[in-house]
């Protein structure tokens, strides 16, 4: 899970999430200045290299879909509507994030409002609506057909992002400027609409992303002593809560393998023992007739080979009926991973012979003599 690609690169970027009140930041005007001036000034801090806010963060979780239209585009006979993951971003959101610029461009202080709607898609988007094409200069609008909405040009293309974990499935996206974010749902907007107001900060720095969350803190406070910041975390920390989950169940289950090896060789052990201790009279009457203390070892690591063979029988076996189960633990793999099976028979053939070792060294060591006269 850990090789899978994030769609961007979560190391040196510092997150926030924050909320303007609304008491304070009643208008657009207002919003859009606050957002202005700590795009500025995170920029200018020692180290810093880019900046953006974002209404949503990858690694967060996202599940929110907007439905869309595509100009020319003919759904196939019995697809459902159009879905996908809408962000508003603001700054240099993608340079921050680390988000590849695939085709066309990103967004620039000409994207702002009253001039041609823009939109940048992801991959999984451009390749669902126009496969095999160029989407950059292609339209898509907002709501349903009946909806009164106007057109978005497509003018530019980034990598996929992984909303949640890394496990989870990647969702097609389409990015706005947020300063057309109002225009975009035309007759629908209202007067007391505000865009912009809360959200992620992103920055990226030279330093070391911890120690840029007090200047990022600082910066916050020197234009509003007010406002709190919430969720400053490294986006190193963001992915790697993101992973919580099957991190646990990788711990859980490695905790209970453990404890079943464990519990494995402490029975062949105890199996081997108490075979060597019962058949001691035989094993001297053995080498008392001249079998070599070579032989008497075999003799015992043998019946503790066949235990493991019935061991790997009856494990495959269980891992066949349990396959279910497991495939709903895994990631990237199958249940039924050759090499991984191979190298588990191959273990617990070793740990059989390790665990019979000690008895069968005890069983070539016995005096015939003594063993004899003590039954």
């Amino acid at each position: 899970m850990r090789s899978v690609d994030l769609g961007f690169r979560p190391g040196h970027v510092t997150a926030a999430n924050y909320s303007l009140p609304r008491r304070q930041y009643t208008s657009q005007p207002a919003v859009d200045s606050f957002n202005k001036e700590l795009l500025l000034r995170l920029e200018r801090l020692p180290g810093a290299e880019a900046a953006g806010l974002t209404s949503f963060l990858p690694a967060s979780g996202n599940n929110s879909n907007e439905t869309f239209l595509v100009d020319g585009y003919v759904p196939p006979k019995g697809a459902k509507m159009n879905l996908a993951s809408p962000a508003t971003v603001m700054g240099n959101y993608f340079r921050a994030m680390g988000i590849p610029l695939l085709r066309g461009r990103t967004f620039t202080e000409v994207d702002r409002a009253g001039v041609q709607l823009v939109v940048v898609v992801s991959r999984k988007f451009a390749q669902h609506f126009w496969p095999k094409q160029d989407p950059i200069g292609k339209r898509i609008r907002l709501g349903m057909q009946e909806t009164p909405t106007p057109w978005m040009t497509v003018i530019g293309e980034v990598a996929d992002v992984k909303l949640s974990s890394p496990d989870s499935e990647t969702k097609e996206e389409f990015y706005q400027p947020v300063e057309q974010a109002e225009e975009s749902i035309g007759s629908l907007a209202s007067p007391t609409d505000l865009n912009g107001n809360g959200g992620y900060i992103v920055l990226r720095s030279a330093l070391p992303p911890e120690q840029m969350e007090n200047a990022l803190r600082a910066t916050v406070r020197s234009i509003d002593p007010q406002l709190a910041l919430t969720q400053v975390q490294t986006m190193e920390q963001a992915v790697s809560d993101s992973e919580a989950p099957r991190r646990f169940n990788t711990v859980l289950i490695s905790s209970f393998a453990l404890a079943a090896v464990l519990l494995a060789v402490l029975g062949i052990y105890s199996v081997i023992a108490f075979s060597v201790a019962s058949r001691v009279q035989e094993l001297a009457i053995r080498m008392a007739l001249g079998s070599q203390r070579s032989g008497i070892m075999r003799l015992i690591l043998v019946s503790g080979t066949k235990l493991a063979i019935i061991g790997c029988v009856l494990g495959l076996a269980g891992a066949a009926a349990a396959s279910g189960l497991l495939r709903s633990f895994l990631f990237g793999v199958s249940p039924f991973d050759a090499p991984v099976l191979i190298l588990a028979v191959i273990a617990v053939f070793v740990l059989a012979l390790a665990a019979s070792a000690v008895p069968a060294g005890r069983a070539a060591s016995l005096d015939p003599a003594q063993a004899l006269r003590a039954e």
